[in-house]
């Protein structure tokens, strides 16, 4: 499904997850230095392990078969073609309380973000 609405298209691709606060064009632009010095994939997994944003050098129909397929399929591909894989730090996703308060905590997390977060987790709290 991906490959047939990438036809038409012949630049890198990037796929990011939406539930990830901390995602911003610090990501993108560090996807596509490493895609331009020559990698073939780019991944940039969550805490949890899951991908929050992979890339690829272009609408490879191969590669975007292999999305869901998990890292080991998608390294064990880049590998054969020789052109690698990049690797990013992984974010928190904010899917869960338990994400919300872990995120409220981290000293690295925007400071708008972890204030609504604090007050989110402290109207949870008076609620139970």
């Amino acid at each position: 499904m991906a490959a047939a609405a990438l036809r038409e298209h012949d630049g890198p691709v990037l796929l990011v997850a939406h539930d990830v606060p901390a995602l911003n064009v610090r990501h993108a632009t560090a996807a596509l230095d490493d895609l331009a010095e020559g990698c073939d994939v780019v991944y940039a997994p969550s805490i949890d392990g899951s991908p929050f944003l992979l890339a690829l050098a272009g609408p490879d129909p191969e590669l975007l078969d292999l999305l869901h397929a998990g890292f080991d399929a998608l390294a064990t591909a880049a590998t054969a073609r020789g052109g690698g894989i990049g690797m990013l730090r992984s974010e928190r996703r904010l899917v869960s309380p338990a994400d919300a308060c872990a995120l409220a905590a981290d000293p690295a997390a925007p400071e708008a973000l972890v204030r609504h977060l604090r007050h989110a987790v402290e109207v949870r709290r008076a609620a139970e």
